[in-house]
């Protein structure tokens, strides 16, 4: 018997002073609550750039977009540019039907450079309890 899937997940490392934060799985309110916390640590890092890999996530609603309208505040606020790289096309509808995708930069794709393996040790996983 295996063990259930937690639902979502969230993967940090550092490349090149860039962090990327990559998500997996439902970003609802539930991922929201959840993440905030460690998002809010992840955001006090001193790095440059902030990428927000969408590629994994097969589930957006109004808590996702809270958090990642939160992400995007707290970049702002650090003066640091966002990017959001784009995910499914069924999710990536979420964020268009709703005009946030007018709000971020954009990514078709991870840029070859950030794909790179983690260069600092920093690296971290969360995900939903079972």
């Amino acid at each position: 018997m295996g063990t259930p899937d937690p639902g979502f997940g969230l993967h940090h490392r550092v490349v090149d002073g860039s962090i990327i934060l990559t998500f997996r799985g439902e970003l609802d309110a539930w991922a929201d609550q959840e993440l905030a916390p460690r998002i809010a640590v992840l955001m006090n890092r001193p790095d440059t750039e902030v990428v927000v890999d969408l590629r994994q996530v097969t589930f957006l609603d109004a808590g996702g977009l809270r958090m990642l309208v939160r992400i995007k505040g707290q970049a702002a606020a650090r003066r640091r540019p966002l990017r959001l790289v784009r995910s499914s096309p069924r999710v990536w509808r979420v964020l268009r039907i709703t005009r946030l995708d007018r709000s971020f930069t954009v990514l078709d794709n991870m840029p070859a450079a950030l794909e790179a393996p983690d260069e600092t040790g920093c690296e971290g996983n969360l995900n939903r309890p079972a």
